[in-house]
């Protein structure tokens, strides 16, 4: 058995699934990509993951893609610890979870990611360079935020709305862990796992600090305190936001 997974540090999906990883404990080669060099759009990723985004997992020759069906892919193939509930009810509940995570903080995290790492990370870049690159990215939103942070800054109204889905997302948290211990319930589940780099990347952000979410903040310590946290490298790696772009 071999997993392989093609991840970058700082990416919060690439984040994402190495929670998953570790909760499972499971032992994979790590390949990673520097995206400020587009390691990303290379042919040979390409051929991994035609839109060109991180992460991808390879295991045994089989590539799953997209950081949420590469964490409910390993829970299938190794149930133990199961990070999903046995009962269609649990099930629900930590799919309505991530789904909100997929499509809520996990778009509107990249808007203040982007303005405040990659941005003054690219600015060095020439025209051409810039534009030769963005000419390969496959998707055109991401294309479109790159050049953006670049040159002129993400727009204001931009990270407004950026601002109001993240508070968003603390306030359901909050709510939700008013009834429960975990998002999904009283045992933590991949919707935990999933929130995780997301809650990482607010609190790096003095605007998002979590006394003013006191739930928040409890669970938030209670996932660092799981021995997962560490070896995901979250604290780690976000010290080199300078070296890598987090695109997802």
């Amino acid at each position: 058995m071999t997993l392989v997974l093609h991840h970058a540090w700082t990416s919060t999906c690439s984040q994402k699934v190495r929670l998953a990883l570790a909760e499972k404990r499971l032992d994979y080669e790590g390949r990673v990509l520097n995206l400020r060099r587009f390691e990303h759009l290379a042919p040979e990723f390409l051929a991994l993951n035609p839109d060109g985004l991180v992460p991808v997992l390879v295991h045994d020759g089989f590539v799953v893609r997209e950081s949420t069906a590469i964490n409910e892919y390993l829970d299938d193939a190794f149930p133990e610890p199961r990070l999903r509930p046995r009962d269609a009810i649990g099930r629900a509940r930590v799919g309505m979870w991530t789904r909100f995570i997929d499509e809520v903080p996990t778009q509107a995290v990249k808007y203040p990611s982007f303005q405040r790492s990659l941005g003054p990370a690219i600015r060095s870049y020439s025209d051409g360079e810039l534009e030769a690159a963005l000419a390969r990215m496959p998707n055109r939103d991401t294309a479109a935020r790159w050049r953006s942070a670049a040159r002129e800054g993400i727009p204001h109204e931009q990270l407004a709305e950026a601002d109001r889905q993240l508070r968003l997302t603390l306030e359901r948290m909050e709510a939700a862990l008013e009834k429960s211990a975990w998002l999904a319930g009283d045992a933590y589940t991949l919707a935990d796992t999933n929130m995780t780099p997301f809650v990482h990347r607010m609190a790096s952000f003095p605007e998002y600090a979590l006394a003013r979410w006191p739930r928040v903040a409890d669970w938030y310590a209670r996932v660092m305190a799981r021995p997962s946290f560490a070896a995901a490298r979250l604290v780690e790696q976000r010290r080199t936001l300078d070296q890598t772009a987090s695109t997802g």
